[in-house]
């Protein structure tokens, strides 16, 4: 459980943030702000742009998300473009402050512990605001004192900028792809306009090590009459201290296409980033197949992220891999594995 101990000044910030974010749905850009129509804002103390991105539909999800960075526009953008490359837990995967508009039940429980120390009530419907700080590796939180500075202004912009284009719908259009417009701040804290060209990013590539040992040992045996669906799960699982903002738990799940039984799970943590947590999976696989004495003859995967990661592996292990839209029988495994983590996390 959270607890949050507001002083009457971070009280009365936070008020005026929601005041905001209320005058913003009034006007409801929604109608008019999609993907396309994206800006960027950069302060006198920032190296990169925060990028605002709006999102979703007037009185239902609806949403302005505030990306941190080069790097997080492209993988907004890219994912956004290829839904391939969209695992279920892409957007954890992105630095960003969010602002959403939702139902209560999409609350967590801190953000509604949050509420009850703002003496906010909730409504029955979407149009429970709430903003949540992104940081991969961990769980979404409540936004800090400097992210919430950096909000308070952006929102401002936010609002500024839909008004705009309700005028001129082709103002954040006119330039884009090649170039993206950026609202700069000078030290004197006056705002103008600037069309950046858009910095190319490739995705992140990192080493995958095998141990040779581990694959001698394998080429050895034989391979296992069996076919078996894995991939890497987010799990409910918090770690870290009551109060703050918690560590996320992925599980490598490895289960037996047929029966569904649970033959491996090992838990990994994206402490170093999620790239370098990836990118452990190949060794960690060889460490469980070794163990059960072999590979399997088939391997189910469900997304293009580990297709990719297996392909080099298959190429020195003769082991067939197939991917599949869905896992079916590792979902089944997955869902149980998250009631009981729950379940445990709601006993006395």
């Amino acid at each position: 459980m959270a607890t949050f101990d507001l002083s009457s000044s971070a009280e009365a910030r936070w008020q005026r943030l929601f005041a905001l974010a209320a005058r913003l749905d009034e006007l409801c850009p929604w109608e008019w702000m999609g993907v396309a129509d994206c800006f960027g804002l950069l302060f006198p103390e920032q190296k990169e742009p925060c990028f605002v991105v709006f999102g979703g539909s007037p009185k239902t999800f609806r949403h302005v998300r505030f990306l941190m960075g080069w790097k997080a526009f492209y993988d907004m953008i890219t994912r956004l473009a290829a839904p391939s490359k969209q695992t279920p837990t892409w957007l954890l995967e992105i630095p960003m402050i969010e602002m959403l508009f939702v139902e209560p039940a999409s609350l967590f429980d801190h953000e509604r512990e949050f509420y009850e120390a703002l003496e906010r009530p909730l409504k029955s419907g979407p149009d429970n605001v709430v903003f949540r700080s992104i940081i991969p590796g961990y769980h979404p939180w409540i936004p800090d004192d400097e992210e919430l500075a950096l909000l308070e202004t952006a929102l401002y912009q936010a609002y500024g900028m839909a008004m705009r284009v309700e005028s001129d719908g082709l103002l954040l259009k006119s330039e884009f792809p090649r170039k993206i417009l950026v609202r700069k701040q000078n030290e004197q804290g006056d705002w103008h306009d600037d069309w950046m060209t858009i910095k190319p990013i490739a995705d992140e590539e990192v080493e995958v090590r095998l141990a040779n040992d581990l694959l001698q040992a394998l080429r050895d045996k034989p391979l296992w009459p069996m076919t078996v669906q894995l991939d890497l799960v987010f799990t409910p699982l918090s770690i870290g201290d009551k109060g703050v903002r918690p560590q996320t738990a992925y599980v490598l799940l490895v289960v037996d296409a047929v029966s569904g039984m649970i033959i491996a799970e090992e838990l990994f943590l994206a402490s170093d980033g999620i790239p370098l947590m990836w990118a452990a999976i190949p060794e960690r696989l060889l460490t469980i197949f070794k163990r059960l004495g072999g590979c399997p003859e088939t391997i189910e995967v469900g997304n293009d992220r580990m297709a990719n990661l297996l392909r080099p592996l298959g190429e020195l292990l003769p082991f067939k891999m197939v991917r599949r839209e869905r896992l079916s029988v590792l979902e089944n495994a997955r869902e149980k594995i998250d009631g009981f983590i729950k379940e445990a996390g709601a006993a006395p």
